[in-house]
C-alpha cells in the first residue's frame, strides 16, 4: 500500500514524517469537523481539513478508480455557504499475504466540499493515481479553503485491514502473520527473569532479577539503520525512553550468523542464520527456514527500576508477538461497533460514552500556592452517580470531548455507523434532532420548516444512491469509518506493494511503451528457461516477502532496488543470466572470473550462472546462500542451483541475501582488500537520492555500472517519484498504464 496526504504542500520534503502529515492536514478540531462525534453527539465520519494555501490542490491519497464525481456548486444553510463538489475513489491494494495469496483490501476515500473539480480529473470508472489533482478546497459553514475527508471500508475489508472486526487485540496467542509491519511488539509476562549481561553460553546463568509484577510490552522499531527498543505498560504508557541499538539493521546479518554459530553442532542442524535473522527483525520466525523452537531472543530492554536496561529473552515460551498490523490497543486503537439501537446519526455507543465520561476518581488539584500567571486549571469533574442529571452528563462529555488527550484517543477509534450520504435516509437519519429533552441538543429542530431546511441541505451533499452497485454491496450502508489522518499515518508503515504498486515503480520503455498487463504477467506467469532468459511462476508475493524480511520497503530503499531491477531483470521479465553453453566458459575453473567466483569443478560456469532478481553468481555465493539457509550444500547440485531460477521464493530470497550480505572492498597499498562502508547494500542506498548515491548502489551489484545512465539512474528517479511525496514529477518519470 502506498498512500499520502491529500495536500502535498511541502516541496522541500520528499518523504513526509508523521509530524509533516499533521502539518499539511490541519483541522478536525471539536466544533469544526472532528472525528468521530460532534458536540451534539452526532456521528461524524471524517474530518474537516484546512488547505495549507488557498489554491493548494486537493490530491488523491492513493491510486484508485473514480466511482463518483460532482462538480462544484454552492448550497446555503443557516445563512452560510457550503461548497458541494465531491469525489469518491475506490482503492484496491494489498497489505500482506497469507501463504502464497496476497491479502487484498478495498477502502474508499471521500472528498467533500470541493469548490472546483480539476479539469483533468478522470471520468467515473476511470483510473486516478496517487498525487493526481482532484480539485480545490471549498467552503464549509462559510469558512473558505476547507474539505471534508472521509475513509471508509466494509466488514470484510476492515477485517483484513485491522485483523479483527471487534474488541481489543487478543493476547492469548501471537498476532497476525498475513500482515506484519511497523513496530514489532513482544508481550513479556510479569516476573519474567532478566540478566545483567547477555547470556551467550550453553548454560543459562542465574537470573539477576525479574521484570516486575505487571505484564509489559517491548516494542522493536527499525528505522534509519538503528533499532529502538521501547518498553510500554499494557495501557500504553512508556516505561522509559527507548534503548537504541546503533546500526542494528546493518548488523542483522552478522548478528544472525553469530547467534547461530554459538549453538552446538547438533542444535545447528535445526537452525539457520536466516531463521535467526527473522527472529531478530520480527520477534518470531515468519518463513520456513529452520530455527529452534526455544531459540533465545536476548535483547537489552528497560524494565521498571532498571532504566539502563537488562537482558530479557523475548522468545520465551510464554511471550507473545505482534506488530502495528494488529492495531494493538496499547497504541490506543479501538474498534467501536456497539451502536446497534438504530440506524440514525445519533451516537449511542456505550464505548464512546465511556471514553467521554469523567474518570471514576477525580484528579486532585496540584498542591502549592495559587497559580497567578498561567492558564486556569479546570475544576476536576466529580464522578458520575445515580444523582448526576442528564444535563450534567452532557456537559461533562462536551467538556471532555474538547480535551486534546481525549481527541487523540478518539482519533484511534475505528467506528461502525451508517453513512450520512444516503439521500433517501436523510430525514430518518436526522429525525432525532427534533426530539425534546435531548441534553446534547438543547435547541431541537421542532419546527418542520427548520428541519426541512436542514435535510434539504444535507441531501444536496449526498451521493450514496449514485454509487456503483458493487460498491454499495461491498460497503453496505452501515460501514466502518477511520480517522483519515491516522489511517494515512498508520498505513504508511505497511510497505507491502500490490501488483499495481509494483507496476507504478517500474519505469516504462522510452521508445516501445509497455502496458500494465505486461508487468502483471511477469509477476504471475513463468517464462520457460532458455539461453534467452527465464523466470519462475508467482513472483509477486515472494518479492514482497523478501522486501519485508530484508527491510527494503522504505520509499528510498525500494526506489534504489527497482532502479536496479530495470536493468538486472529487464523490467522483471527474466531472472537468469542469458547466454548459451559456451558463454559461461568464462566462469570455468582456472579463468580469472572463475577463480574470483570460487568455481572449482568443470561445469561450474553454467551450473552457477547468475540467478535471481539481483543475480548471485559463482559456487562461493551459492554455497554461502546455502549456509544462510542452514545447509551449505543446498544449492551446489545441478538441481539445487537451478532452483534459484525455478522457485520464486528462492529467486527473490537469494537476492535479498545478496543485498544484506554484500561487502564492498577497496585495494590497499599492500594489495590487501579493505572493507568499504558498512555491510549490506542498504547502507549505500540510505546515503540519499543523488546520482552519485545511485551509482554507489550500482557498484555493489554491477561494478562496471552497465547501463547506469541509460536504465538504472532513470529507473531510480522514476521509482523514487512513485514512492515519495513530491508533487512534481521529474522528466524521467514514465508511468506504465
Amino acid at each position: 500500500m502506498i498512500i499520502s496526504p491529500p495536500f502535498l504542500s511541502q516541496p522541500d520534503i520528499p518523504v513526509y514524517s508523521e509530524q509533516c502529515i499533521s502539518d499539511v492536514m490541519p483541522g478536525g478540531i471539536v466544533g469544526s469537523g472532528a472525528f468521530p462525534v460532534s458536540q451534539a453527539m452526532a456521528w461524524h465520519g471524517g474530518i474537516h481539513i484546512n488547505a495549507p494555501a488557498a489554491d493548494e490542490p486537493v490530491r488523491a491519497i492513493a491510486d484508485g478508480i473514480v466511482i463518483f464525481r460532482r462538480d462544484g456548486g454552492t448550497a446555503r444553510y443557516d445563512a452560510q455557504d457550503h461548497s458541494t463538489g465531491c469525489v469518491v475513489i475506490r482503492h484496491k491494494t494489498e497489505i500482506g499475504a497469507n501463504g502464497a495469496n496476497a491479502v487484498e483490501v478495498v477502502y474508499y476515500s471521500i472528498y467533500q466540499h470541493l469548490r472546483l473539480l480539476d479539469a483533468n480529473l478522470p471520468a467515473v470508472n476511470q483510473a486516478v493515481y496517487r498525487k493526481d489533482k482532484l480539485g480545490l478546497a471549498g467552503t464549509i459553514y462559510g469558512r473558505a479553503n476547507c474539505i471534508h475527508l472521509e475513509i471508509v471500508a466494509g466488514d470484510a475489508d476492515t477485517r483484513n485491514l485491522v485483523g479483527r472486526n471487534t474488541g481489543d487485540l487478543p493476547l492469548t496467542s501471537d498476532g497476525r502473520t498475513d500482515a506484519v509491519y511497523g513496530e514489532v511488539y513482544v508481550l513479556v509476562p510479569a516476573k519474567s527473569p532478566y540478566h545483567s549481561a547477555q547470556p551467550t553460553g550453553a548454560t543459562l546463568p542465574a537470573a539477576a532479577g525479574d521484570s516486575g509484577g505487571a505484564d509489559l510490552i517491548v516494542g522493536i522499531r527499525y528505522e534509519a539503520a538503528n533499532a529502538t527498543l521501547t518498553t510500554y505498560q499494557l495501557t500504553g504508557e512508556v516505561v522509559s525512553a527507548g534503548i537504541v541499538e546503533t546500526d542494528a539493521e546493518y548488523n542483522l546479518y552478522t548478528e544472525a550468523n553469530t547467534r547461530h554459530g554459538r549453538l552446538s553442532a547438533s542444535v545447528q542442524a535445526t537452525s539457520s542464520p536466516s531463521g535467526w535473522y527473522e527472529l531478530l527483525r520480527f520477534g518470531r520466525k515468519l518463513g520456513t527456514d529452520p530455527l529452534p523452537n526455544d531459540a533465545a531472543h536476548w535483547r537489552k530492554v528497560a524494565v521498571p527500576g532498571q532504566p539502563g536496561g537488562v537482558w530479557l529473552d523475548l522468545n520465551a515460551s510464554n511471550t507473545r508477538k505482534f506488530s502495528d498490523a494488529d492495531f494493538p490497543h496499547w497504541t490506543d486503537w479501538k474498534l467501536i461497533d456497539d451502536d446497534t439501537q438504530d440506524d440514525n446519526s445519533q451516537c449511542n455507543s456505550a464505548l464512546i460514552d465511556a471514553m467521554l465520561a469523567p474518570a471514576a476518581q477525580p484528579t486532585a488539584p496540584p498542591s502549592g500556592p495559587p497559580n497567578m500567571t498561567g492558564p486556569s486549571v479546570p475544576t476536576p469533574q466529580a464522578p458520575e452517580n445515580a444523582t448526576t442529571t442528564p444535563e450534567q452528563k452532557a456537559a461533562n462529555r462536551k467538556q471532555n470531548l474538547c480535551k486534546p488527550a481525549v481527541q487523540a484517543k478518539l482519533a484511534k477509534t475505528v467506528c461502525k455507523f451508517p453513512t450520512e450520504w444516503a439521500k433517501d435516509e436523510v430525514r430518518k437519519r436526522w429525525a432525532w434532532t427534533r426530539d425534546k429533552g435531548n441534553p446534547h441538543m438543547p435547541y431541537p429542530l421542532e419546527d418542520e420548516t427548520d428541519f426541512t431546511e436542514m435535510t434539504d441541505f444535507a441531501q444536496k451533499l449526498c451521493f450514496w444512491e449514485e454509487l456503483p452497485a458493487e460498491d454499495k454491496a461491498r460497503l453496505t450502508i452501515k460501514h466502518w469509518h477511520f480517522h483519515p489522518r491516522e489511517f494515512i499515518k498508520h498505513f504508511r508503515k505497511c510497505g507491502w506493494l500490490s501488483k499495481d504498486d509494483v507496476v507504478r515503480l517500474v519505469r516504462n520503455v522510452d521508445k516501445l511503451l509497455i502496458t500494465r498487463s505486461t508487468i502483471v504477467s511477469y509477476l504471475e506467469t513463468a517464462l520457460p528457461i532458455t539461453a534467452k532468459g527465464g523466470r519462475p511462476q508467482g513472483l509477486h508475493v515472494p518479492l514482497q516477502k523478501m522486501m519485508r524480511k530484508h527491510g527494503l520497503a522504505s520509499s528510498l530503499r525500494s526506489a534504489h532496488l527497482f532502479g536496479q531491477l530495470i536493468e538486472e531483470t529487464g523490467r522483471l521479465e527474466s531472472m537468469i543470466e542469458k547466454g548459451g553453453a559456451s558463454y559461461f566458459d568464462k566462469y570455468e575453473p582456472g579463468t580469472d572470473q572463475g577463480t574470483k567466483l570460487g568455481n572449482t569443478e568443470i561445469g561450474d560456469g553454467a551450473r552457477f550462472k547468475g540467478r535471481g532478481i539481483i543475480q548471485i553468481t559463482g559456487r562461493s555465493n551459492y554455497e554461502n546462500y546455502g549456509k544462510f539457509k542452514g545447509d551449505s550444500n543446498l544449492y551446489l547440485t545441478d538441481a539445487g542451483s537451478s532452483s534459484l531460477a525455478t522457485d520464486a521464493n528462492l529467486t527473490c530470497d537469494a537476492s535479498g541475501y545478496y543485498w544484506i550480505s554484500k561487502q564492498r572492498y577497496s585495494m590497499g597499498k599492500n594489495k590487501k582488500l579493505i572493507p568499504m562502508g558498512k555491510l549490506g547494500i542498504s547502507s549505500w542506498a540510505d546515503q540519499g537520492t543523488q546520482e552519485e548515491d545511485a551509482r554507489q548502489v550500482t557498484k555493489c551489484i554491477n561494478p562496471a555500472q552497465y547501463h547506469f545512465s541509460e536504465l538504472r539512474w532513470p529507473g531510480f528517479l522514476h521509482a523514487w517519484h512513485a514512492t515519495n511525496d513530491a508533487s512534481i514529477a521529474p522528466n524521467n518519470f514514465k508511468r506504465i498504464k
